[in-house]
Order: structure tokens, then sequence, then C-alpha cells
């Protein structure tokens, strides 16, 4: 009778010479032709009880086993593929940050997880404050230096409140409406300090909590290469990195030319641009002049020579309504709007007409309904809920009362904009913006002027 110590080495070599027979037979099979897949089938079967019974005999680390059946594996045509239950015991590689990152990018549907309050760069994250809260708290990380923008976009009546605080609690920055007509919360700022980063929402008051998507944004600052000599009716595009970057462009005018300058920001970049004379000394600045939050500045030139125009990013008082990146910047000779046919004035009047009487009345769907890419920007709105959100702050705008005439013009730029002024007395006029989609003529825009360019 053997005893243990001998029974191994020979149950060892057995197996070592059953799995090479074995083998051996599978590659005459794969020679054979049509019955060589269910053959090597069953052969599959019985290497996988040798190795089983070889495991039980002898153990062998692991990887060392898979290094001896893995040629076996190979050579056999036809062998079974893992059943599904092995396949799920399997150890799932889970996505990294950046693919994570990129996923995120992707889509524009929000992530939800109550529960998690970490947030990913770039990420949609669903989230909500319900009556018996007070506040979320999520957290990042962030490098020093780097530039953020953090977004807090309130649901149906949600006013966020979002606090930036430093990793032992220092505020960076709070803000609460994005700006005199948006409720939603925006920060943009460079981090002091690297480390675990905290951001606290709020609701304004009891009545302001619910749902909130918040995103967090690494801003991309490039080389500031967007300063250039331009023509008389040309274009040439910029870009605004960060608060506080200035671009710089100038061109060559005559005296008496009739000049207008266009900066034309990508939807939701709100642009201000400033006009110098070629002496150095500032001739007109504006803000939203143009289409929307858009900068437009028209003059006559009363000396030739290379006038400048800077364009910056516009903000508010407290410094963070930075709705930076692209821009076109235009100079053309002439006026910046040309007259439209009657047909197209009684167009443009009847959905600017529509607009300001639902504006009055307060009716959230037809607002919703008729508003442009550019005014569901500036106001924050995704539903009617978000409209009726601002109704009470849009009627505190004084809509003035009868029409006493209307003005309508066109764009020399662009063929599917336009602009309707409306008379409310000798000095009050309300200016309307609209952007024509898919055949119907939108409000992008409105605001109180002091009358139709003359």
């Amino acid at each position: 009778m053997l005893s243990d110590s001998e029974r191994v080495p020979r149950t060892a070599a057995a197996l070592a010479l059953l799995i090479l027979l074995i083998a051996s037979i599978s590659l005459f099979a794969v020679a054979c032709g049509d019955d060589a897949p269910e053959e090597a089938e069953q052969q599959q079967e019985q290497i996988s009880a040798a190795q089983a019974e070889e495991q039980d005999a002898q153990p062998i680390d692991a990887a060392e086993r898979d290094a001896q059946t893995q040629p076996q594996e190979q050579e056999v045509e036809g062998a079974a593929e893992p059943e599904p239950a092995a396949q799920e015991q399997q150890a799932q590689p889970q996505p990294t940050q950046e693919q994570t990152t990129q996923q995120a990018e992707q889509t524009d549907e929000p992530v939800s997880d109550p529960d998690r309050e970490v947030l990913i760069e770039g990420e949609l994250f669903a989230s909500s404050i319900s009556p018996d809260q007070t506040e979320r708290t999520f957290r990042f990380e962030a490098a020093t230096g780097a530039w953020l923008r953090i977004f807090v976009d309130g649901k149906a009546g949600m006013d966020p409140v979002v606090t930036w605080l430093q990793p032992d609690g220092t505020e960076v920055a709070v803000n609460d409406d994005l700006s005199t007509t948006n409720r939603d919360s925006l920060i943009i700022a460079q981090v002091p300090v690297e480390g675990l980063q905290f951001i606290r929402v709020q609701p304004f008051d009891s009545n302001s909590l619910g749902d909130f998507i918040i995103q967090v944004q690494t801003l991309t600052i490039g080389a500031d290469d967007d300063n250039a000599v331009i023509t008389l009716g040309s274009s040439a595009d910029g870009r605004l990195d960060l608060p506080g970057d200035v671009d710089v462009f100038e061109f060559q005018a005559e005296a008496g030319q009739q000049i207008f300058v266009l900066v034309d920001g990508d939807t939701g970049v709100d642009v201000f641009a400033q006009v110098f004379r070629p002496d150095g000394n500032l001739l007109q600045i504006d803000d939203d002049g143009g289409h929307g939050l858009d900068a437009e500045v028209y003059f006559t030139a009363d000396e030739a020579g290379l006038w400048r125009v800077e364009v910056w990013p516009a903000s508010n008082k407290a410094g963070q309504r930075q709705l930076i990146g692209a821009y076109r910047i235009t100079a053309e000779e002439g006026l910046p709007t040309s007259a439209v046919n009657e047909a197209v004035a009684s167009d443009l009047a009847a959905a600017a007409l529509t607009f300001l009487q639902a504006l009055r009345e307060g009716d959230s769907a037809t607002i919703l309904a008729l508003a442009g890419p550019e005014a569901l920007t500036i106001w924050g709105w995704d539903d009617s809920g978000d409209v009726g959100r601002d109704i009470q702050k849009i009627q505190s705008i004084d809509l003035g009362g009868e029409i006493l005439q209307s003005v309508s013009y066109g764009d020399v730029l662009h063929p599917a904009r336009g602009r309707v002024y409306f008379q409310l007395s000798e000095s009050d006029w309300l200016r309307f913006e609209l952007i024509q989609l898919a055949g119907h003529w939108l409000v992008d825009d409105w605001a109180h002027s002091i009358g139709p360019p003359s």
C-alpha cells in the first residue's frame, strides 16, 4: 500500500500523462474536420475534470496552473464558453476616474444617487433638498491654481444658494443668483488650496426647496492669442478663457465712416465691449446692446486712424457672473440693422406681441413655448415650473401699457435674427430680440430701450 507521500507524485505524473494524451487527441481532432467541435467539447470536459482532480491531489499556485492549462485551451477549437454564472463570479474591472468623466461628458442626462456625495468632474448630478433638510454638502478633489466652474441649476421653483469651502472649511466663494434675471447659482474661481473641496447647497428660503442639478467643471485655459488687427467687413474668432481675460482687436477707419462693431458670443456667453479712439480715449462701452448677451456698438468715426476694441467677460458687482467662452467679433461699415419687408415685419411683431402679452399675464406655458435658446439660458428655464418661479420677478419690471407704434428690423449679418421695438411713451420703448428656428420666430431677449436705431 502506498503512503500519501508516494501517492501524490505518482498521481501527478499520471495526470500529466493523461493531459498530454488528451492534448494529442485534440490536435488530431482539429485536423479531422466536421466532428472536431463535438469531440473537442468532450475533451475539454475531461481536461477540466483532470484539473480538478490534480488540484485535490497536489496544491498548485493558481497563476502557475493557469499558465499550464492555457496552451491546451487555445489549441482546442470550439471549446465551450464559460457559463453565465461563472462570468458573473469573475471580477469586473471598474471604470477609472478619467473614463467615468468622459462618460459624463458624453451625455446630457444627469446622474442620480441619493447616497453619493462625491462629485465627478464634468458630470451632471441630480439631487434635492427635502423639507426635513437645511442643506446638501458635496465634495471633490482639486489642484491648486485650477479654475473651476460650479453651477447649480434649480428645478421647478428651487432657488439655490451655493457656497464653496476649502479643505479647512474656509469660504472660497458664495453665490445666490447667477444674475438679476436668473436664480440659479454660478461660481467661477481659482482653487487656492489643493485637496478635498466642499460645496454646500442651501435653499434661499423655505419656499425654495426641491430638486437641483449640480456640475463642477475644470476650465481649460489656453494661450491668449486672440489679439489681432482686422479690416472693416471682416470677422475674427476669440475666446474668453477666464474671468479677467481681455482680448484686443484693432481696425483702420477713415473720418466720417459709419461703423458698427458686434461681439457675438456663443449661446450663454456674456461679453462686454469697449471702443477706444485712435488717441486712446474711450469712446463707448456696451454690455447687452446686441442680440441677447452680445455686445454691439455703432458710431461715426470722427478721425482717421487705428481704432481699438477690448472684449471682456461681463460680470455682476459680486464678480461671479462670468459666463465665459467663445465669441466672434465683426467690424462693418453701416448700421447693424436693416429694414425688413412687410410680411417679415408682421411676423416679428406678432411673435413679440404674443410674448409680451404672456409676460403681462404670467402665462408660463406660452412664455416657455416662445422662448429662444438665449432666453432659456439667460433665465435658466427648463420647464414651465422654472418660468413660474420667475413670473413675479418678470412682472416687477415695468412692461408698460398701450403700444403706440411698432418698428421692426432685420439683422445684416444674420438673416434668421430680427429686432422689434414697441413704443410705450415718448421716451419708453421695449426692445425684443428674436431668432428664427424651424420656421418660427422665438424671443431670445427683451429689455427697455431709449428707442429704435435712427
